[in-house]
């Protein structure tokens, strides 16, 4: 028996996630081809960590995750407040 009440919410989370991440990454990827276009990652790890060796793969991958993390937080945060309540029923009108 298919009980078509639920199916609306069957995958629902599913939805959710690929709602948020996949504008993120694309967001992300944007912004690491935009940020190291101008920035080399062995130059800013000499400045930010001089006592590590940090390579240039390993920039941009860090990078790319740093840019993803902040972008889907910032998708999450959309989602989350377009999120619409419920509809109410309408209210009767009683002339007594």
């Amino acid at each position: 028996m298919n009980d078509q009440a639920s199916a609306p919410e069957e995958g629902l989370w599913l939805r959710r996630i690929g709602a948020v991440a996949w504008p993120s990454f694309l967001a992300a990827a944007a912004a690491n081809a935009a940020f190291f276009s101008l920035i080399d990652p062995i130059e800013l790890g000499h400045i930010s960590f001089p006592d590590w060796a940090v390579s240039r793969e390993l920039g941009y991958t860090v990078g790319f995750f740093m840019f993803w993390a902040v972008c889907a937080g910032s998708s999450a945060i959309t989602a989350f407040m377009l999120e619409t309540p419920a509809p109410k029923p309408p209210k009767r009108f009683d002339p007594e």
